[in-house]
């Protein structure tokens, strides 16, 4: 089944990619392509970075940063559809970034919050003191 899903939604981007050729001409479609790619790859890199600093901030706090991590992870996501050719996963992608903050942390804390349903030792970092020798 996910295999004729994946063909389906091949088949649906070519389709569109098509049609945008048609409609507005191959340099057109091909510049937006690469813009998209482009976009795509300084998303995952600047998105990245954020996330590490987020993390790092809200370790600092005494956190358990899974809420940034995740928000990271979705960034990354939006990149990775932008680096795809093909309008539908340009729209999915725009759809995540533009509505920023909202989509992302809602989603954000939705997977943080059935994470710590899953596992809720997992709310406050727990911190292990030991000694060790090597042998």
């Amino acid at each position: 089944m996910p295999f004729i899903i994946l063909i389906l939604f091949i088949g649906a981007e070519t389709w569109g990619i098509l049609r945008m050729t048609e409609r507005f001409g191959g340099t057109f479609v091909a510049l937006w392509l690469l813009g998209a790619a482009i976009l795509g790859g300084w998303m995952i890199a600047r998105g990245g970075l954020t996330a590490i600093a987020r993390v790092r901030i809200a370790v600092q706090r005494g956190e358990l940063p899974a809420t940034e991590i995740f928000q990271g992870l979705i960034t990354a996501f939006a990149g990775l559809l932008l680096i795809l050719p093909g309008f539908i996963t340009d729209i999915l992608a725009v759809s995540l970034l533009i509505s920023g903050a909202g989509i992302k942390k809602r989603l954000g804390e939705r997977l943080s919050a059935s994470v710590a349903q899953a596992r809720p030792d997992l709310k406050k970092p727990v911190t292990l003191d030991g000694e060790y020798r090597r042998k």
